[in-house]
């Protein structure tokens, strides 16, 4: 899920079967345009490890996917009914919603804050379909907003990025670069396409060919996944298989990105994706930062995120879905350490987002992060494995404080 994952959307048409769920959350709004409450539990979740410490911060009576943290704001996707919603950073409360794009948002999984007031939402323009193949339609939608104590949030879309002219097979995540580029990953295929200031697409790094059997070794997907065990749930996806290129993030001219099934975090020189040689030779400059232990039959890492606030924290932050933890990975050495792990708190993490620092001194000097989890081993949709719901209601968005 990404979030974030291909599989996170096989099954998307059965979100049917999640109108029979429950939940503890409150629930203040007609079915129609519901409110979309965090609520407070008498019994707060806490973890705490050398690293970090964990609380429970809301609860949703939604499935959700994505989330992006501005100042006061924070949005949350939820994808099975094609919604963003705002809330306010520090009651949990639903202040606003952003408006529907024209068609409507087609699966809003990933998003990112793109600077203070500023947020971008990805949605994949369509469901994966491998046989026969079907290409996907990418649109990120660009948003601005405002919000003003106590209550007042508006939203305005202000730009479409639009990646229908270029053969993806279905889009895992996107950074702006410092320039003010996006990229976009590509889990099927194994591609990375660029986003052109002025709009226009063009191929970062993509495979001589859009056969999907011949793809970029290190970017493209693995035929075949085997059965595993997620917080006691067996677990397994068949239809998609492994993804290929996943999560992607940007800094100090350095280009990072995960793969489940080249088993590993990669790298490569942002510069290389504007050089004059052909897409595919491109794939040379990628070199293995961080390969997935060997004692890890299989992991994804769903969302990549750095510390934009504090420049000398050199750590990739991800979330690791099926272990249950938010892992950091030392861009110096590929050193992995986990900095926050429990099966209720995390239970198949797929979003995080940093919180902006505050002014006035609080949580001066402490970094944070909110933590979205969506239990995708507890559902046929994402888990072939599963027969039936089994979600263990409601779900969790965990603020994570790294300990100084």
């Amino acid at each position: 899920m990404r979030d974030v994952s291909l599989r996170w959307v096989k099954h998307l048409g059965l979100c049917v079967i999640l109108t029979g769920c429950t939940t503890a959350a409150a629930n203040t709004g007609s079915s129609q345009g519901a409110e979309r409450v965090a609520t407070t539990q008498q019994d707060l979740s806490v973890s705490v490890s050398h690293l970090a410490v964990s609380t429970e911060f809301m609860d949703l009576d939604f499935l959700p996917a994505g989330v992006a943290a501005g100042r006061f704001v924070v949005f949350i996707g939820d994808p099975l009914d094609g919604r963003v919603f705002a809330y306010n950073r520090f009651t949990g409360r639903q202040i606003g919603e952003l408006p529907q794009p024209p068609g409507g948002f087609a699966v809003p999984f990933i998003m990112h804050a793109m600077g203070e007031g500023r947020v971008g939402v990805m949605g994949a323009g369509g469901l994966p379909q491998l046989n026969p193949f079907v290409p996907a339609a990418p649109l990120i939608y660009e948003y601005a907003y405002s919000f003003n104590l106590p209550s007042t949030f508006s939203a305005s879309l202000t730009n479409i990025v639009d990646f229908s002219s270029v053969v993806i097979g279905f889009p895992e995540d996107f950074v702006q670069t410092p320039d003010g580029r996006i990229l976009l990953t590509d889990s099927v295929i194994g591609s990375i396409w660029v986003a052109q200031t002025d709009g226009t697409i063009t191929p970062g790094i993509t495979p001589q060919t859009f056969d999907l059997h011949n793809g970029i070794p290190v970017l493209t997907f693995c035929p075949t996944m085997p059965e595993v065990l997620v917080n006691g749930v067996p677990f397994l996806f068949t239809g998609s298989t492994i993804p290929g290129v996943e999560s992607i993030a940007v800094r100090n001219g350095t280009v990072y990105f995960s793969t489940a099934c080249a088993r590993g975090v990669y790298k490569f020189p942002l510069s290389i994706l504007s050089d004059h040689r052909q897409p595919f030779q491109r794939a040379a400059d990628i070199t293995l930062l961080s390969p997935t232990p060997s004692d890890t039959t299989i992991e994804e890492l769903l969302d990549f995120q750095f510390n934009a606030f504090d420049p000398d924290d050199a750590h990739l932050y991800a979330a690791h879905g099926m272990q249950l933890e938010i892992t950091r990975i030392d861009t110096a050495t590929g050193v992995r350490q986990v900095v926050a792990h429990d099966p209720r708190l995390f239970d198949f993490p797929s979003s995080l987002a940093f919180l902006p620092p505050l002014f006035g001194g609080f949580e001066q000097g402490i970094s944070s992060m909110l933590v979205v989890s969506n239990q995708q081993e507890r559902t046929p949709i994402t888990n072939d494995a599963a027969t039936m719901n089994s979600f263990v209601l409601p779900f969790i968005v965990t603020k994570v404080s790294m300990l100084p």
